[in-house]
């Protein structure tokens, strides 16, 4: 929001320097993001007449200006724009000037063999338009003129300073002069002189438009029309209209729309004027206040704005119509088939509360954000929408013989008198004391006393509230621009703390002050990322928020999404983790180890629900130089991705057990497994299907792993895993026995170790599998296995009668339970 100085000042009897205003203004809670003087834009800028006009001798396109600046001699200026002549008064940049808009220093200089000493300007060279025809006619566009050789920063208004504001979501009265002004008053404790903007709510009538819907029009929304004569499009603002807009970043059109971007400007509610004679052609038939509505767009339906491009809408789009027909986009954009023009002399002017949500939307769809919807979106006081049309009505009877035939309105006018209760003890409960000064003669610096009352009542009344004394306090009824804001009784005490300065109260810290800690699953998942990391795997953070995945009903969708790119929640993270792959691997890297932990997304039934996954990836073999790979594959395999990740399950002391992995989509059918922990199925490892692999133009193994971290974390916090229990070293020494059995290859390997150890307790303290042997000597579907036992007595050396009965009934077990048979 762009704030004209002495527009300010005109409405607050203030005297401070722009500084000082600034620093106010921030410190209260509107950040002023620049403080921009006009008057640099134009160093060097003034007045001249063209005496004088030569054609040029080498350009035919170039003419010669003998250029009076107020001086003895005349500037020669060399100039091509189309639009010169003699006898006008011009912008001339002298030899020295800089023009801030074009980034150019003007110095002498030779146009194709004659010699220029300066510059005749556009309007668009000194900023003051985006595009310019040709130069500024000063006598076209203004009526008094200083003389010539003086500065035109007064006549352009670019002697005043603009205040560029940054205007945060929950204030929406700082779009407007009155609600800065307002805030500046109370600031600065000055007085404060507002334009009358009162009406009489008998001369509106009632009237009920077309297709009236609560997503546009809030419950609590109002929608007038008014319908005024006699007016004409072809006159031009004034010049301190004109020079206010163009502060303010707006373009002047004419009289009429200028009125209504001015109000805008000035209260905070955006008007629309619709030119009369042109909705009467559109809808063939002379309109009337019910035939206006509002709708939703059709999908596919085309508008043409007032901007002259053509939009292609979505059913998102919220529009106004007449007879059904278009002739605006609610709050953001009017039509270029209803808009007002050179030959308006019949306008219908529109004041509306359109909801935030529906124009929120509306200019989302169309790529396209205005000084009109940007305050619909924060949010306006319904209690301004009808005052505001009526304070242009006021400003067109200024400058019009014009007259006002109807005033509509879709509901009774009756404003609530809302009032919050404001105690002084919620007041002194949240705020505190406040930290006086003592005199330089005291012997402490300063000491604290509470709020007095007048101070209370003096920061509510500078705000524009009204208040009503009573026993435990007040009540308080917020102004009308302020009443989207103020409806609680802590908001009005926080614009008395903020009004006073948090500055000035007592601080209040916890006493003691403890230092906070980590609860035992944080420590386990800071610990589960050290791990990671010291596996190789470096750790990536990606966002929640995806492109809706059409192969799946299972995603949540953003009711409200910033980009059509991600308006849906993740419901997997390997995703994002293979373009992740893709992109390093065809960057020339040649491995990619990475590993998140986040959440994803689903739905269940009626419900949302989140769940927090560990996933990674591993492609590639890592190493410091090439001659550490004495291979010539480049490829990790299954075992030694594998491994990896058991070295993160083993620093926790964790047995996790893989069997085969059932109908995968995602993975590899024979080279993956699921991962289980405690018996409970946790997670999956496998390398990816190979139809991916080929739909991704991924040529290389890429093992993916994915696991609850819920469940991984419960197990590593039991009781026996956070505190260790240390068991004294052996000091017999353990027997080794071989054993080699012919089984079905379908057994699992970790179904037979399992079975050992749970027969050979107590003697059995340890089972590895050293050796698989398969041949076609062998009976078909069978394999050998050969596995090491370790005996081992906690307190005495074994002896051979001790192993050989457990031994025996081992093998037993194994031929009842698999059919084994001893190779």
């Amino acid at each position: 929001m762009k704030i004209s100085l002495s527009w300010l000042k005109e409405l607050v009897d203030i005297n401070t320097d722009v500084e000082d205003i600034a620093e106010s203004l921030s410190m209260s809670g509107f950040e002023v993001e620049e403080i921009i003087d006009q008057s640099s834009l134009v160093d060097g800028l003034i007045i001249g007449f063209i005496r004088e006009i030569k054609e040029h001798p080498n350009a035919n396109k170039l003419q010669i200006c003998t250029v009076d600046i107020g001086k003895k001699e005349c500037l020669q200026v060399v100039c091509g724009a189309s639009n010169v002549r003699e006898n006008i008064h011009v912008l001339v940049a002298i030899e020295g000037s800089y023009l801030k808009a074009i980034d150019l220093k003007i110095k002498s200089s030779s146009i194709r063999g004659i010699e220029s000493k300066g510059m005749i300007c556009s309007l668009s060279e000194i900023g003051l338009e985006e595009n310019s025809k040709g130069i500024a006619v000063l006598d076209d566009l203004y009526s008094d003129l200083p003389q010539v050789g003086s500065s035109p920063n007064k006549l352009l208004g670019l002697d005043e300073v603009i205040l560029d504001l940054a205007i945060t979501a929950n204030r929406p009265d700082g779009m407007s002069m009155i609600g800065i002004a307002r805030e500046v008053s109370a600031i600065k404790k000055a007085k404060l002189t507002l334009p009358k903007c009162t009406f009489d709510k008998n001369e509106y009538t009632l009237f009920t438009p077309n297709y009236l819907t609560n997503e546009i029009i809030a419950e609590e929304g109002i929608y007038t029309i008014h319908y005024i004569e006699n007016l004409d499009g072809s006159i031009e603002s004034p010049d301190h209209i004109k020079t206010r807009l163009i502060n303010s970043g707006l373009n002047s059109i004419n009289l009429i729309v200028d009125i209504t971007n001015y109000v805008m400007l000035e209260q905070g509610q955006p008007l629309h004027a619709f030119d009369a004679d042109l909705l009467d052609k559109i809808c063939n038939k002379k309109v009337k206040n019910d035939d206006f509505g509002f709708r939703k767009a059709k999908e596919g339906e085309k508008f043409n704005g007032v901007d002259g491009k053509q939009y292609i809408l979505s059913e998102s789009v919220s529009l106004v119509t007449c007879s059904d027909i278009p002739i605006a986009i609610a709050g953001v954009l009017g039509s270029q088939y209803s808009s007002v023009n050179n030959q308006t002399n019949r306008i219908w002017l529109e004041s509306a509360l359109f909801t935030q949500k529906s124009v929120r939307n509306s200019s989302r769809a169309i790529g396209k954000r205005t000084d009109s919807s940007s305050r619909y979106e924060k949010g306006i006081s319904s209690n301004i929408t009808i005052s505001s049309a009526n304070r242009a009505i006021q400003l067109l009877q200024k400058y019009f013989n014009c007259t006002v035939h109807l005033k509509s309105v879709n509901k009774e006018i009756d404003y609530i008198d809302k009032r919050i209760k404001l105690r002084k003890e919620k007041i002194q409960s949240v705020l505190g004391q406040l930290k006086v000064k003592n005199n330089e003669n005291s012997i402490n610096n300063s000491h604290f006393r509470d709020l007095s009352n007048e101070e209370i009542e003096e920061s509510l009344n500078l705000l524009g509230c009204e208040t009503n004394a009573i026993k435990e306090g007040w009540y308080v009824k917020a102004p009308l621009n302020r009443t989207n804001d103020l409806f609680r009784e802590i908001d009005f005490i926080e614009e008395i703390a903020r009004l006073i300065g948090y500055d000035k109260f007592d601080s209040n810290l916890p006493d003691p002050i403890k230092p906070g800690g980590l609860n035992p699953q944080q420590k386990t998942e800071r610990k589960l990322r050290n791990y990671l990391s010291s596996a190789g795997l470096q750790e990536v953070n990606c966002s929640s928020l995806v492109p809706e995945n059409k192969d799946t009903n299972n995603y949540v969708s953003i009711s409200n999404p910033l980009l059509k790119e991600t308006n849906t929640l993740r419901t997997n993270l390997w995703e994002e983790h293979l373009k992740i792959c893709k992109r390093n691997i065809s960057s020339g890297q040649n491995s990619c180890w990475i590993f998140e932990i986040g959440k994803i997304y689903f739905k269940d039934n009626d419900l949302i629900k989140e769940e927090s996954k560990v996933s990674g990836l591993i492609v590639g073999k890592k190493s410091l130089g090439k001659w550490h790979d004495k291979s010539q594959n480049s490829d990790i395999e299954y075992y030694e991705a594998r491994g990896l990740l058991e070295s993160v399950f083993k620093s926790f002391s964790l047995s996790v057990t893989d069997k085969k992995l059932e109908s995968n989509l995602l993975y590899h059918p024979g080279k993956s497994s699921s991962l289980f922990l405690e018996g409970k199925n946790f997670g999956t490892f496998g390398q990816l299907h190979p139809i991916l692999s080929d739909n991704e133009n991924m040529n290389y193994k890429v093992f993916l792993f994915e696991f609850k971290l819920e469940q991984l974390l419960l197990a590593c916090t039991r009781k026996n895993k956070l505190i260790k229990i240390f068991k004294p070293y052996p000091i017999v020494p353990c027997m080794e026995r071989d054993i080699s059995v012919l089984l079905n290859k379908e057994i699992s390997c970790d179904s037979i170790k399992n079975l050992i150890l749970k027969v050979g307790k107590p003697l059995v303290v340890d089972v590895d599998l050293i050796d698989i042997y398969s041949s076609s000597n062998l009976e078909e579907g069978q394999v050998s296995l050969t596995y090491r036992i370790k005996y081992r007595k906690s307190d005495d050396t074994l002896r051979e009668e001790d192993i050989s009965p457990i031994h025996d009934i081992i093998l037993q077990s194994l031929f009842k339970s698999f059919k084994a048979s001893l190779r």
